[in-house]
């Protein structure tokens, strides 16, 4: 079985405008790292898509900074938003006909490496080109191409693999310690 989780990474934002942001949900919010935050939202392990949207765009808009946000299912599909200022800004799935019944693998949809490394502030647009664009024969493993965009971008990879349920089964990102993390509800 592979990883299933979803995170939130926030650019420009404090700890305690990602909290007034998730206020009334149940969730985890970590510490500032660096320029960011990170929140694991209990609802968003359900993964669906359109309340994970309408999550980081109204996060984003309130805290008045980038979110990129995060879905890995069975470690078969990444999927991710950038808003910025509450704006969609960018998106990707890996593998967009995971759930269709073809049997010839699909090529990853949308990724905008430009938008993307600005966001960031990578210059590693080729190569982040480059994991966006790989197959799924070249990137098997999901987990691993979150892992490798985010060291290409120069993010924090402690979120790779863990979302609210992994915190709440006591599971803490690399990194991290339970002091740096305030459950939110």
């Amino acid at each position: 079985m592979g990883a299933f989780y979803v995170n939130y990474t926030f650019k420009g934002a404090d700890r305690e405008a990602v909290m007034l942001a998730l206020a009334g949900r149940k969730a985890f919010v970590s510490a500032k790292q660096n320029q960011y935050v990170f929140a694991f939202d209990k609802e968003s392990d359900h993964q669906d898509q359109a309340l994970i949207a309408k999550l980081a765009a109204r996060a984003s808009s309130i805290t008045r900074s980038t979110v990129f946000v995060v879905l890995n299912h069975d470690s078969d599909i990444l999927w991710y938003q950038l808003y910025e200022v509450g704006q969609l800004t960018d998106q990707y799935n890996s593998t967009p006909d995971y759930w269709s019944p073809k049997s010839e693998a699909s090529h990853p949809k949308g990724g905008n490496a430009i938008r993307l490394c600005a966001a960031f502030g990578s210059k590693e647009i080729a190569e982040a080109e480059r994991i966006l664009r790989a197959p799924r024969e070249s990137y098997p493993d999901a987990t691993r191409r979150h892992s490798d965009l985010l060291r290409l971008l120069r993010l924090p990879e402690l979120a790779v693999g863990y979302g609210f349920s992994a915190i709440e089964r006591g599971y803490i990102p690399q990194g991290m310690s339970t002091e740096d993390l305030i459950a939110v509800s």
